[in-house]
């Protein structure tokens, strides 16, 4: 753990103008795709994207909430019709 927090010590400035843009967008990945696919719960999904990013279970999941927004409204859509 010592030689992480050396390397981020000795980083410069040119690697933090990389790296925390970088690392926040990786964080908020489900949200990103929640935008796309699950917009009637894009609120719900980056709020609980907010402290998922430190479990990667969590996270996991907010991605598969976010991934299956249209599929279950499609389904739904599908069921309504066929009655």
């Amino acid at each position: 753990m010592d030689q992480l927090f050396t390397a981020f010590a000795g980083a410069s400035l040119g690697f933090w103008l990389w790296f925390i843009p970088t690392f926040l967008i990786i964080w908020f990945v489900p949200s990103l795709l929640a935008v796309f696919f699950n917009r009637g719960h894009l609120k719900l999904i980056f709020l609980a994207n907010i402290p998922a990013g430190m479990s990667m279970i969590a996270w996991g999941g907010c991605i598969v909430w976010a991934l299956t927004g249209k599929v279950w409204q499609g389904k739904k859509s599908q069921a309504i019709t066929a009655e």
